[in-house]
């Protein structure tokens, strides 16, 4: 009678030790491979932002704005003595936190609903209400793949929190961010924008001698680093800095930042970016869309001079395409 011969305890460990090292040398490839994927998807979705820029544009003549301001609300007051500065304090008013209503508020993400193919969603805004209107909690919560990117793990539904930290009426996020230019307070004057967006801003092809192709449009800025909303700004809302996120430091923004993003001091994906900067969860690059409509992946490595180039509209500097 024959015996069956099954694997020794050795062998069965020498079988297990080679299959450990298989899957040691193809994991890091499959991850390459979903990495690689994660950003070509993202780079098409910004291949469609810059067509439907363009096709915004030759409608109407210009360029979105960064969100709508419609500048006829009263100056809200409240008192919470653990901020410790002031926001927009008008000239001789009382001590406390001011903030101006940034009614409508719907952002440039929004206005181009028609241009990637969401016109019944685009149906369903009155763009002379508020962002945070009851009307349109169905509206903020629909989660569109144009402005999510497939490596963005903070993407989702969430809540923005305000000034005195309550939480506001649902939204989904955007895994990016509109120019508003270099430098600049886009807490404090959202509307000075170098960039090609800015608060009520209506920039045409004209406006931008720096040249289409050498100028910043849209780029990334990742719900994993900051959650913000796709449909526009919300009055006393905040874009804070996502815990968790792969950076030194924790920041609250003022409502600007929800819809822009700026070009300042740092250079790309830096581990002290604060919420009003672009960042990206592509490691060493950054995807941006530039007026023209083509799309490039940034280096991380591109010195900030550079960059603060790109970002302006009609800054006047010569920017060698090699060096980025």
């Amino acid at each position: 009678m024959m015996r069956r011969r099954g694997f020794t305890l050795i062998e069965l460990l020498v079988v297990i030790a080679i299959m450990s090292v298989l899957l040691g040398l193809l994991l890091p490839a499959v991850q390459k491979v979903r990495e690689a994927a994660s950003r070509t998807k993202c780079q098409n979705n910004l291949k469609q932002m810059g067509l439907a820029l363009q096709n915004y544009h030759g409608v109407n003549n210009r360029f979105p704005p960064g969100y709508i301001y419609a500048n006829d609300s009263p100056v809200h007051r409240a008192f919470n003595h653990s901020i410790p500065r002031l926001f927009d304090r008008p000239p001789g008013g009382n001590p406390g936190i001011y903030y101006f209503p940034q009614r409508p508020g719907w952002g440039w993400a929004a206005y181009l609903l028609p241009y990637i193919e969401q016109e019944p969603l685009y149906s369903q805004i009155d763009f002379n209400l508020a962002v945070e209107s009851t009307n349109f909690d169905n509206v903020r919560t629909v989660a569109l793949n144009m402005y999510t990117c497939p490596g963005d793990f903070g993407a989702g539904v969430f809540q923005p929190t305000s000034i005195l930290h309550k939480q506001l009426r649902a939204c989904y996020t955007n895994s990016y961010a509109a120019c508003y230019g270099a430098l600049g307070l886009i807490n404090q004057q959202p509307d000075k924008g170098n960039g090609l967006f800015s608060r009520n801003s209506r920039w045409r092809l004209e406006d931008v001698p720096d040249g289409t192709s050498t100028t910043l449009a849209v780029g990334e800025r990742a719900a994993f680093f900051t959650q913000t909303p796709w449909a526009g700004v919300m009055t006393d809302g905040t874009a804070r800095t996502t815990p968790g996120a792969p950076v030194y430091t924790s920041f609250v923004e003022d409502w600007p930042v929800m819809v822009m993003a700026r070009i300042g001091h740092r250079n790309l994906n830096d581990p002290y970016s604060q919420p009003y900067d672009f960042f990206s969860p592509h490691s060493q690059i950054v995807n941006f869309v530039f007026a023209d409509g083509h799309v490039q992946a940034l280096s991380s490595s591109v010195d900030f001079l550079v960059l603060q180039a790109l970002a302006t509209r009609a800054g006047g500097e010569s920017v060698d395409g090699s060096s980025y």
